[in-house]
Order: structure tokens, then C-alpha cells, then sequence
């Protein structure tokens, strides 16, 4: 057979797709064609050689290959297997007998010559620190023995990019692109996970700008079996994930968080802000008032409803919202919303429904010992059923001991035991194995006089000194009003025989 024949029939293979280009199935087509019954020797010989050459390449070929991902900056480690008791390890630079970067010795003989590559050597592990653009090349360890045998292992590293077109942060409704790529050598699976931990099956993201994409976005490199997660962090301007409830007393501060976040970053975004308002429901109403107002295009703050005495703080400083009062009152029971107009038309909104604990102590506070009591500590409506109301007396009430769970307190007749601070406080109802936690309190103090208390004793005193004294005036006028009219008489009747008056016979 001449080599124009051995020719025709290697495309007649290939024609019908019988010549995979992998070696493994050249070594299986050459093979099963040696015993399909070619004789020709020449043909032989000639098999035979593409049969050595294949066995060739497998034998350079089965030194361990890892292929290891990674961005600039990080910190590599080129990890080894176990090693021999008496081994000796050298690195080279992108093959075998290439550049030597460091070499070390089980009787602890090492040295690096690594150039511009920072590198730091144990005997299993060469670290590569800071790794930058140039330094994505492939590293090659010979490991050998007392028996003059070694085995190879390389290490080929690709640069990964995880990249964001858009300057943050980001306002909803903004564009959103993240990109992960890598070197064109290789094609593994790429997908992404957002902050909440759904995939995404794509290694480049283009979407409109939404809260819930605030957080740690993770690209994943998956390759042969294995993976690599990198992260990038995204910015989207949000209020702070605080409780929608809040619960305050009447001797408490009130403060209704409003609060953006990233704060740090709110100054970039004061050019996107169209408009803020501040809205309220009142408990005991559904119609909504506007508290606060403002306009950024004329930066002027509109109080709509003074006599409620809230307050808001520049809130470009820090991104703070927040109602200010000093002390909480009852009307201030309700639903508080937050708005903020974005110029691309997007509105980001909180609700914060607001609790305010009260204690109504019915006659009142100052009682005299022996009268009724009713307390009553509400928040003026029902509590969720997770939220219970707790009693704490006078340590030196007669009630100090007593586990007082209703929210409407009945004291037949108080005593001046009772007197003293009395506390409420409201906490969620502890799960297996946690504590108890106090969402608020109030506190009012009671004056719980005797019958007769010293005041009592002196004014009644004081009454009876007075009285006596008045009597003793009134004698001591009443005597002094007699003597005058006894004198009075003594000077109109002076001669020894008076003659009565008028006319007399003679």
C-alpha cells in the first residue's frame, strides 16, 4: 500500500467522523484498524510509530494539572500533596527547567529567586502575595526523592474579572450591569448569586436597580467539579431594615427611625432627590396628615403640623430621617411613612407603626389609705399575641411577690405600703431556651397617705387652737363691753338724793 492510499482511507475516516481528534479515540481508531487485518508492513510500521508518539503524550500528559482562579490583589497558594520523608521540591516558571523560583529540601534547606513575583515557601505550599496581571502564568513543582524519581504537578493560573459598569451607589430604578469574565483559554460554568442567595445563570447581569440588590453578589467559577466564589459588594440606597413596630412610653423619648443607608454615600445621591415627606395616620383615625414637606429644587422644609412638636435633623449630613420629640404622648399613636421622590420617578418609602405605652392610674396618684385603686397600662388597643404585659410593684408593696400578667390592675384598698414606683413593662413572649425581651415600660408614682397623717394632725390642731382663741377674744371683749356700761351709769348718778325728772306737785 503507498502513501496516497493510507491517505485516502485517513479521509475517508475523517468523512465519516471515525478519527475523533481526542487521543484516546486516535489510539482506539489506529488499534481496532491493526486488527481489521492491515498486513502491509510499511502500513504497520507506520501505525506503530503514531502509537508511540500517542503513548508518548500520555505519559508527558499525566502529570497533575490544578487550574486555579483568581483576582488581582488576592493571595494564591500553589498547595501540594504529601510528600516523600526525604523529598526535594524546585518551582519553575511556565514549564519544567524553566526559570527556578525557589526550591526546598526536607533538611530544611529553601531559597527564593522570584524577581519582581512576591512569593513566601513552606515545604507544601508556595504562596503567591498581591498577585497581579503579569504574574497569571503557569507554575510548574518537581518533586523528587532519594530514588532519583519525581513527579510533576502544574499550576495554571487565570484572572478573573468581576466588574460593575455603573458608578455607586446606585438609587432604585438605576441601571445594574455586573460582569464576571475570565481568560478566553478557558471555559468553565460562570453564574452569579444575589444577596439573597437566588441564581442567576449568566455570567453578566443587566437589570434596573431594586433594594433587594443591596449587598454581597457572588460570582461562582465552576471547573471540573470544582468552585470558586468571588464577591462584589453593591451599593443600592435603601432605608435600614429596623422593626416596622415601635414601641415607646409616655416617659420615654420618641423617636421614629427613618434612616438611609449606605449613609455614607447619600451625598452623591442628593443630586437624584426630587422630593421628602412625612406622612401620619393617627390610631384612632384613617385620615392621613403630611407632618413634613420638602422640596430639594428650593431646599425649603415645610411644617404642616407645628402643634404636634416633631422635629427632623438635616438629614444630608447622615442620611437621618427621623421624628424627633422629647417626650412620647398618646396622640402620637399611629402609623408614620416616610417618602422619598426620586428624580427618575422611582418613590423608596418606610412605615413605622408607632405603640406608646401609658399607665392611667383611676382616682389618681395621691390616694388616702384605704381607697380604691385601678390601674390600668395600655398601649389603647389590642396587644399582638406575642406581646405581654408585666407588672413590677413597690419592693415594699404587699403585691411585691405576686406574678401580675393583666394589663387592668385592682386594688380593693390601698395602704401606704404601696406607695412607691410602679412599673409596666411589655415584652415578647420568650421561645424554648431564650430569655424574655422588654420592647418598653412606664413608670408613675404613687402617694398613698394614712388616715391620719401628720398634716391632718396639725391642721386639726391648728382649727382647735383657733378656736379657742376666738372664744377667749369674744370673753375678753364681752367683760370689757360690761365694765364700760358700769361706768358709764356711775357717772350720770353723782348727788345723795336724785329728784326724778318732769314736773312735780308741790
Amino acid at each position: 500500500m503507498d502513501v496516497q492510499s493510507l491517505d485516502d482511507k485517513c479521509l475517508t475516516a475523517d468523512k465519516h467522523k471515525a478519527f475523533p481528534p481526542d487521543s484516546g479515540s486516535l489510539s482506539t481508531y489506529l488499534s481496532l484498524t491493526l486488527k481489521n487485518g492491515l498486513q502491509d508492513t510499511k502500513m504497520k510500521d507506520l501505525l506503530q510509530f503514531f502509537m508511540f508518539l500517542i503513548i508518548a503524550y500520555k505519559t508527558m500528559g499525566a502529570a497533575e494539572v490544578e487550574v486555579i482562579y483568581a483576582r488581582v490583589g488576592e493571595n494564591v497558594k500553589l498547595n501540594l500533596p504529601q510528600l516523600p520523608q526525604s523529598f526535594y521540591v524546585r518551582w519553575f516558571l511556565d514549564k519544567e527547567n524553566g526559570h527556578e523560583l525557589a526550591h526546598i529540601n526536607h533538611v530544611g534547606g529553601n531559597n527564593i529567586d522570584s524577581g519582581d513575583i512576591k512569593l513566601s515557601l513552606s515545604s507544601n505550599t508556595l504562596t503567591i502575595k498581591n498577585i497581579q496581571d503579569e504574574n497569571f502564568r503557569t507554575f510548574v513543582c518537581r518533586i523528587s526523592d532519594n530514588s532519583n524519581t519525581h513527579n510533576l504537578k502544574t499550576f495554571i493560573l487565570i484572572k478573573v474579572n468581576v466588574s460593575m459598569n455603573e458608578a455607586q451607589p446606585l438609587v432604585p430604578g438605576d441601571d445594574l450591569s455586573l460582569n464576571c469574565d475570565l481568560e478566553p483559554q478557558r471555559k468553565p460554568m460562570i453564574y452569579w448569586k444575589n444577596p439573597t442567595g437566588r441564581i442567576q445563570s449568566s455570567s453578566l447581569i443587566r437589570k434596573k436597580a431594586k433594594s433587594q440588590d443591596n449587598g454581597e453578589w457572588t460570582c461562582v467559577v465552576k471547573d471540573n467539579g470544582k468552585e470558586k466564589a468571588f464577591t462584589f459588594s453593591v451599593s443600592v440606597v435603601d432605608f435600614s431594615s429596623t422593626s416596622k413596630s415601635l414601641y415607646t412610653s409616655t416617659n420615654l423619648p420618641l423617636t421614629v427611625p427613618f434612616v438611609i443607608s449606605p449613609n455614607n454615600f447619600l451625598k452623591q445621591i442628593l443630586s437624584k432627590i426630587g422630593r421628602v415627606e412625612w406622612v401620619f395616620i393617627p390610631k384612632t383615625s384613617s385620615i392621613q396628615k403630611t407632618i413634613f414637606s420638602i422640596s430639594l429644587m428650593n431646599g425649603q422644609l415645610k411644617n404642616l403640623e407645628p402643634h404636634r412638636g416633631l422635629r427632623c435633623e438635616n438629614f444630608t449630613k447622615g442620611g437621618n430621617f427621623s421624628l424627633y420629640r422629647k417626650l412620647s404622648r398618646e396622640e402620637d399613636r399611629g402609623t408614620y411613612n416616610c417618602s422619598i421622590t426620586f428624580k427618575n420617578g422611582f418613590i423608596l418609602s418606610k412605615t413605622v407603626h408607632v405603640e406608646v405605652l401609658q399607665i392611667i392610674p383611676s382616682p389618681g396618684m395621691e390616694l388616702i389609705s384605704g381607697h380604691h385603686l385601678n390601674l390600668s397600662c395600655s398601649t389603647g388597643g389590642p396587644l399582638d399575641t406575642n406581646v405581654k404585659v408585666k407588672w413590677f410593684p413597690p419592693k415594699t408593696s404587699s403585691l411585691a411577690n405576686t406574678e401580675l400578667t393583666s394589663g387592668h390592675l385592682i386594688i380593693q384598698k390601698v395602704s401606704t405600703e404601696d406607695s412607691g414606683r410602679w412599673r409596666c413593662e411589655l415584652g415578647l413572649e420568650p421561645g424554648l431556651g431564650q430569655n424574655r425581651s422588654t420592647l418598653t415600660s412606664a413608670v408613675i408614682t404613687l402617694k398613698i397617705d394614712p388616715v391620719l397623717t401628720v398634716w391632718m394632725l396639725v391642721t386639726i390642731c391648728g382649727a382647735a387652737v383657733i378656736l379657742i382663741l376666738l372664744l377667749i377674744l369674744t370673753f375678753i371683749l364681752f367683760r370689757r363691753r360690761q365694765r364700760k356700761m358700769r361706768q358709764l351709769r356711775h357717772r350720770l348718778c353723782q348727788c345723795k338724793n336724785p329728784k326724778p325728772k318732769g314736773f312735780y306737785k308741790a
